[in-house]
């Protein structure tokens, strides 16, 4: 993990730059919200990302929170 994209919480924890602003957008997140967006760190996405599941409850809960709708059902 690129040290450059990481704040550290605490001496064991450590969150993604630009998280903790409103609204919240990962340093490593490229593209544009709401047409196409890609992780530019995917092979060394944290574990939170490795479990965030496009098109789960969570998804819906983050589209919700910038004003985008749920993602169609596949």
């Amino acid at each position: 993990m690129p040290s450059g994209l990481t704040v550290e919480v605490n001496g064991n924890t450590a969150r993604m730059r630009g998280t903790d602003h409103w609204p919240p957008r990962c340093a490593a997140l490229t593209g544009k919200l709401g047409e196409q967006v890609a992780c530019g760190i995917y092979e060394w996405r944290p574990s939170p990302c490795r479990e965030f599941e496009e098109g789960s409850e969570a998804c819906h809960r983050a589209r919700a929170k910038v004003g985008l709708p749920p993602l169609p059902e596949a």
